[in-house]
């Protein structure tokens, strides 16, 4: 595979939000976004016009079937490559999906998309769009919108710069668009291919976006300077146009409403609204608001009158990564091993969190579909980093060099061994247990609490501490081993090899399957591209298992799944319609509501 098309020679969208820092401005490449460059940028935004009825809280029943978002007074920015989105609860109620994944069904089902076409030999996709869908203000959806979307997913570096040239991204009219792939991907699998724009949300519009497109693709500007201005853009609530379910209509000190779009096909006849900034969670029942809350992955617990109700997985996974500046951590695979073993996640989960999955084989593929892509006997040898293993710890350790006194534990040079590691105000339990589990194996930690907001979690940049915890939003987002091994190793955001530096691209290994056998030497680089483009399933499964097995001793990731989507219900008996498993097509369940009509019972 090109080099230039595996390392793209422009910035991360994790570079830009680290230079631009929380309020979207900064230096970058050695360009300054002025104030007055930030005004210029945002003079042209203006309040979107929603005909929609203003006695809505006199007509409408009231539920909250999300987390609290109130964007009042710029809170959360309507742009999704700004430090200020909401990635979640946000995204999921405001913004149209061209298909969505159905796990019930093992496809794609179509959102805005009504039928599309992949050529494999051409390289070239078609996809043919509803002329039924309009923004909030009334406009009509169109191709261009969802072009303005792709190209600027590639121009922003995302992953689809890999496969296309976004400049052969292009409009067939109003409700038709093409991609053409790269000479190099001519023939890439259908799934693999699928997974990359498939699921694209329609969270920017051609004509707010647009003028960035006619920036990148005129050549007069420097690439830099247009992402910076990019992530500069501030949209807020009442500016933004939404191609979703919902409109945000009314933000204040107290509370924000939604309403269901009156331009949106599915929501125009619903009568049915979310009022955020009601009472949550045990407050919520305690003051009568709710009668009824869930927050857990399993509904085996779920109460006997809403039967199955369309409570989703959102699939969230809780990560340990590494970072670069140890350099024990950076250059001795035994070291990262060590601190995983280390460390007692199982009774972090079993907790916190009753009841939740593992990741029992950290090996860098999606465990809802790791089986689909690893040899069974590969798996069944993987190490499990989940259980805490401190024995194994100490003698990995003691194989690096490290010795053991007074129970403190000391690097090959004889100095103390100190580990960076922050903690983010939403993980500060689950923090707290690992700082106990390193503290009681001998590991001093300089361990401190540093704000990282849920939104900020997927980019915030962790590399600049040994060890971090996160959440490995988007790992699960696009159904294909390559994908996520290629973002695990390669990707913008934190890439072992292309961002972190842990390791070469060329790495040895045990031998597949035996972990106490010769070393190997695996090129991932190559193996990756073997696994990119072959139709051979066997080829896919043998290559999809060298990396594996390489992850699961290089990045012992440790990851548990403890998240799922939660609402609550007004008190009331409700009439779930659940003749239908339509809610499985997506993990959102706010076209469950739509669609069925969720309404109480009289």
């Amino acid at each position: 595979m090109s080099e230039k098309h595996r390392r793209p020679v422009t910035i991360s969208r994790r570079k830009v939000l680290a230079a631009t820092g929380a309020m979207g401005i900064g230096t970058i490449a050695g360009c300054l976004s002025s104030d007055d460059n930030k005004e210029l940028l945002n003079q042209g935004l203006e309040t979107v016009a929603v005909d929609y009825n203003e006695n809505y809280e006199e007509e409408m029943n009231e539920a909250v079937p999300g987390g609290a978002v109130n964007p009042y007074n710029g809170e959360y920015i309507f742009n999704p490559y700004h430090s200020s989105w909401n990635p979640g609860d946000a995204q999921e109620t405001s913004f149209e999906y061209l298909l969505v994944y159905s796990t019930e069904e093992g496809g794609f089902i179509p959102r805005v998309a009504k039928n599309w076409q992949y050529d494999a030999k051409a390289g070239s996709t078609r996809v043919d769009i509803s002329d039924k869908y309009s923004w909030s203000d009334g406009s009509q959806i169109t191709s261009a919108d969802f072009v303005t979307a792709l190209k600027l997913q590639a121009y922003l570096e995302q992953g689809l710069e890999i496969y296309v040239d976004p400049r052969t991204i292009t409009t067939d009219g109003d409700y038709a668009f093409q991609m053409e792939l790269r000479d190099e991907y001519h023939g890439i699998g259908k799934d693999l291919w699928l997974n990359q724009w498939a699921e694209t949300l329609l969270n920017v519009s051609e004509a707010q976006y647009g003028q960035f497109i006619e920036r990148f693709e005129s050549g007069d500007d420097k690439t830099e300077q247009i992402q910076q201005d990019v992530v500069s853009f501030e949209p807020k609530w009442d500016q933004v146009l939404f191609s979703g379910p919902f409109v945000f209509v009314e933000a204040n000190e107290e509370y924000a409403d939604q309403v269901p779009n009156p331009e949106h096909p599915v929501a125009q006849d619903w009568e049915f609204y979310l009022r955020h900034g009601q009472a949550e969670d045990e407050e919520g029942l305690r003051a009568g608001d709710v009668d009824w809350a869930h927050n857990n992955r399993n509904i085996d617990d779920l109460p006997k009158k809403y039967d199955v109700p369309p409570v989703s997985y959102s699939g969230q996974s809780f990560a340990l990564l590494f970072g670069p500046e140890d350099e024990y951590i950076r250059d001795i695979p035994k070291v990262r091993q060590a601190i995983a073993h280390a460390i007692d996640f199982e009774t972090l989960a079993n907790e916190l969190v009753p009841d939740t999955s593992y990741d029992r084989y950290s090996c860098g593929i999606d465990a809802g579909y790791v089986d689909l892509f690893v040899a069974e006997e590969v798996l069944e040898a993987m190490t499990n980093y989940i259980p805490p293993n401190q024995n194994r710890a100490a003698r990995l350790l003691e194989d690096a060099g490290f010795t053991r006194d007074d129970g403190a534990w000391y690097t090959p040079d004889d100095e103390r061994w100190e580990l960076n590691f922050p903690v983010g105000d939403w993980f500060r339990e689950s923090s707290e247990m690992i700082y106990n589990s390193l503290d009681s194996f001998g590991i001093k930690i300089d361990h401190y609490i540093e704000e990282m907001t849920t939104w900020k979690s997927e980019v915030e940049d962790g590399s600049k501490y040994d060890i971090s915890v996160h959440l490995n939003y988007g790992m699960a987002r696009k159904y294909h081993a390559y994908s996520d091994l290629q973002n695990e190793l390669f990707g913008p955001t934190r890439g072992a090899v292309s961002e972190l530096g842990l390791f070469d691209n060329e790495v040895e290994v045990p031998e597949v399957g035996n972990s106490n056998g010769d070393m190997i030497t695996v090129n991932l680089e190559e193996t990756l591209s073997a696994l990119a483009t072959t139709k051979n399933n066997d080829k896919i499964v043998e290559h999809a298992t060298k990396l594996a097995w390489a992850h699961n001793y290089l990045l012992p990731g440790a990851m548990v799944h403890p998240w799922s989507e939660h609402y609550w219900v007004n008190v009331g008996d409700w009439n779930f319609n659940i003749e239908s498993n339509a809610w499985l097509t997506s993990n959102r369940i706010t076209h469950y509501f739509l669609e069925h009509g969720l309404a109480p019972s009289n």
